[in-house]
């Protein structure tokens, strides 16, 4: 198996919050123009050395349909927000609890369980362009300029606490304390004033998107019902987000003034999928059925992954066959039946065939068929298929540890060494991937490309690595 030593972001995180005054100069500054393109973009080497790190301490979903699907409603949302720079990126957390943040630099965090909460997608959308928001109101830069009138608190801190809480609701909530204790009203949640401003521009994506607007105080209005029988489990996203009956009735009131959406000929297909593979998931396949609304196909479908899971293929074929036409016919759909047709010992070779040439750049299809090769032993195919998709997706560390796995099986140790190299610079794990250097330059011998490779990495390595502790010191 491949290692997976880490560095404790908690550590990083202790390191980073209490350094003084002086330690905090050389810190990216965003206090002045929270409009110019500079800062831009030192907010966006901020974000994205903390995803980097994060994907080292977060357990990602390894879920490519769900991940594909909320990718696509990122994609679709972008243009109608308010953001000034569009490039984003999205960590899927592999959690139940509901929860989404946003973080300097465009990245968008959402838990698994998010899913699970949101009844309509224009519910879940509310919260995406809610965090959309966030970002495009420069809520971190104002956070941070306000904060440097009252204490040394650098961006870094903040940050970091909201990406640890996604990790650890506990250890957020402590790291945050050491960030910000010197202030009574600092804290990881944003101000009111932030809270109402992100409401308003969400709101207004929503509408330009064509989402119902209606749909952000439904979703407030659940997440504060389910919040008064959690007792102490209070969800980590009222945490960040804190759900009061005035603003709940601020947006209902401000939604009533905005046109409403047609849902009707709207597909609903794509986060119905999403949303009961989330739920069989984590077990809560009843929480879904349980809605007397839901489509019958969908709730076919779910009953179909159940099934699946516990290998009932008798019960997974009675329902497939419930399934209407457009739902046996979605290509996301055919993924679980190559799943139930290889379960059961039957032939997949064609049904795999059409859909690698139906879909050959679809994210979701290709990763599940790689991953279908994979458990089917197929390794040539499975290893084809995963250096295609790092080709368009170079920083996913889920593919590259795969593939690492995958070489390692035929006993390619000059790729099994590169591609470890690479899983761990991807993670922000300098000292594993400079040791993984040193075990490549072993086994290398008088390997000259190799050795001539592994001196060019290291030196990038190294780069990357002095760069990082020039943006933390």
């Amino acid at each position: 198996m491949l290692p997976l030593m880490r560095t404790p972001l908690i550590i990083l995180l202790s390191s980073l919050i209490c350094f003084n005054v002086q330690g905090s100069e050389n810190l990216p500054s965003l206090a002045g123009s929270t409009n110019s393109s500079y800062q831009l973009e030192q907010e966006r080497a901020l974000g994205q050395a903390w995803m980097r790190m994060m994907k080292a301490q977060a357990q990602l979903l390894d879920d490519p349909i769900v991940e594909s699907y909320l990718k696509d409603r990122l994609w679709y949302l972008s243009p109608f927000s308010e953001l000034q720079d569009k490039r984003l990126d999205l960590l899927v957390i592999d959690q139940q609890e509901v929860n989404a943040f946003a973080a300097p630099g465009g990245i968008i965090g959402i838990n698994a369980g998010l899913l699970l909460a949101t009844e309509t997608e224009d519910q879940l959308m509310s919260v995406i362009a809610h965090e959309f928001a966030h970002l495009s109101q420069r809520h971190f830069a104002q956070q941070q300029a306000a904060s440097e009138q009252r204490q040394p608190l650098v961006l870094a801190g903040i940050v970091g606490s909201i990406l640890l809480s996604s990790i650890n609701p506990n250890a957020g909530a402590a790291a945050l304390q050491g960030t910000i204790g010197a202030s009574e009203n600092a804290r990881l949640s944003f101000s009111r004033q932030n809270e109402l401003d992100a409401d308003q521009a969400g709101m207004r994506t929503l509408v330009a998107a064509g989402y119902d607007p209606q749909a952000m105080p439904q979703m407030f209005a659940q997440l504060a019902q389910a919040n008064r029988f959690s007792g102490s489990a209070v969800p980590e996203f009222l945490r960040t987000h804190p759900v009061t009956e005035s603003r709940i009735a601020d947006s209902t009131n401000r939604a009533m003034n905005l046109p409403s959406a047609s849902t009707e000929n709207r597909v609903h297909q794509n986060f119905m999928i999403a949303k009961s593979r989330v739920a069989v998931k984590y077990g809560a396949e009843n929480q879904l059925l349980n809605n007397s609304e839901l489509d019958e196909s969908a709730k076919h479908f779910t009953h179909y992954l159940k099934a699946l899971s516990v290998n009932n293929n008798e019960e997974a074929q009675n329902h497939w066959e419930a399934l209407s036409k457009s739902w046996q016919q979605h290509p996301w759909v055919q993924l679980s039946r190559l799943t139930q047709l290889s379960l059961s010992g039957q032939a997949t070779g064609q049904l795999m065939d059409e859909l690698t040439d139906l879909y050959p750049n679809d994210l979701a299809v290709q990763a599940a068929l790689a991953k279908t090769y994979r458990e089917q032993g197929n390794v040539s195919q499975a290893i084809s298929l995963y250096r295609k998709l790092l080709r368009d997706h170079p920083n996913n560390t889920l593919f590259l540890y795969h593939l690492a796995e995958l070489y390692g099986l035929i006993n390619d140790i000059e790729q099994l060494h590169r591609t470890r190299i690479e899983f761990f610079f991807q993670r922000a794990e300098f000292d594993l991937a400079l040791r993984q250097v040193e075990f490549a330059r072993r086994d290398a011998r008088n390997n000259r490309i190799q050795l001539g490779w592994l001196e060019q990495r290291e030196r990038e390595i190294r780069s990357d690595q002095l760069r990082f502790d020039e943006l933390f010191k």
